[in-house]
């Protein structure tokens, strides 16, 4: 894999760092103020074994630490430092709440039917009309190379950044941290919300408290490997993984990609660099991922599985299929 750009990922110089254990919430302070959570330093033989996140420490180090894999090995010693620093020790609680609580989904669906409104109004097709004649001809050669229609790419980058208008605020490395770490705390407090409400415990329903048991685990799993390729790819290109921002999932650029998915990430303009803040490379990239990870295909049933293997969730996959519909009629 090319080296990833500066202005993509990380400026500065790789740190040391310390794993760090959440302080308990105190649930009369609301879960996003400076005095409910702080990742503070620590070190991970003191997270107790029965901890929900313990078992998957050992993958966490023996990964960062392998001879093989992308980027460069990490040193358990050098996982155990970059808590020093102040900038590492914010918690973004509302959106740990937002990725915990059971009704994670509902809101998600709720968020992509607003986002049809917002993205199906005049001036956002008329938006989305213009970038495709602006980058007709690197939309041109991503379809030759790549085989994902201009129209699929575009309506992606409008629904993950509205054409790179908004990329993301949140501290990748602690937005990974903290749910790996912290989310049964979360979702107690989006509990404690929800019955403040005056509405049942939604975790009083056995089926419901094992799907988020499960959700938990899959969460988990995806921020080892996401953790595992910010450290290693910063620690190979000599920059810092505490300067990435991005989303409250911890996604990255116009495209919004998670680290994980920088292999199927693409040098669109052939600097040996990947850039996911330059249209070239977000470009090149949705269209490579598309290819590579959801075997698109122009067929209904290949078109619609390939832009779910980028969210995998229905209702946003028929905004991104009825805003390419429009934009592509509109030309």
């Amino acid at each position: 894999m090319k080296n990833i750009s500066r202005l993509c990922f990380w400026t500065g110089a790789f740190a040391v760092l310390v794993l760090p254990i959440l302080t308990r919430p105190n649930m009369a302070v609301a879960l996003d103020s400076p005095q409910a959570w702080e990742l503070q330093k620590s070190t991970i033989v003191d997270l107790p074994r029965t901890h929900p996140a313990a078992s998957y420490m050992p993958d966490l180090i023996k990964r960062l630490s392998a001879a093989q894999g992308g980027g460069s090995p990490v040193s358990e010693a050098e996982f155990l430092a970059l808590f020093d620093r102040s900038e590492s020790r914010t918690v973004y609680g509302s959106q740990l709440i937002k990725v915990a609580t059971p009704r994670s989904v509902q809101i998600q669906n709720k968020a992509h039917e607003d986002f049809s409104r917002i993205f199906l109004t005049e001036k956002r097709v008329k938006r989305g009309v213009a970038f495709l004649e602006e980058q007709k001809e690197l939309l041109g050669r991503a379809e030759q190379t790549y085989g994902v229609a201009p129209k699929d790419i575009v309506s992606i980058l409008m629904w993950e950044s509205g054409l790179g208008e908004f990329t993301g605020k949140y501290r990748v490395f602690n937005v990974l941290v903290a749910q790996l770490l912290y989310l049964e705390e979360a979702q107690q407090e989006a509990v404690r919300r929800i019955k403040a409400g005056g509405e049942a415990d939604p975790l009083a329903s056995a089926e419901v408290a094992r799907k988020q048991e499960e959700r938990f685990a899959k969460i988990r799993r995806r921020c080892v490997g996401n953790l595992v390729a910010l450290l290693r790819h910063s620690k190979a290109t000599g920059v810092d993984p505490l300067s990435l921002h991005g989303s409250w999932a911890g996604a990255i650029g116009y495209p919004q990609f998670m680290p994980a998915s920088m292999p199927h990430a693409a040098d669109g303009d052939g600097d040996g660099n990947v850039n996911l803040h330059s249209w070239p490379d977000a470009i090149m990239s949705v269209a490579k991922y598309l290819n590579e990870r959801g075997k698109y295909g122009t067929a209904d049933a290949a078109r619609r599985k390939a832009l779910f293997s980028y969210n995998p969730i229905d209702s946003y996959v028929n905004g991104v299929i009825k805003y390419a519909e429009a934009i592509s009629s509109g030309q």
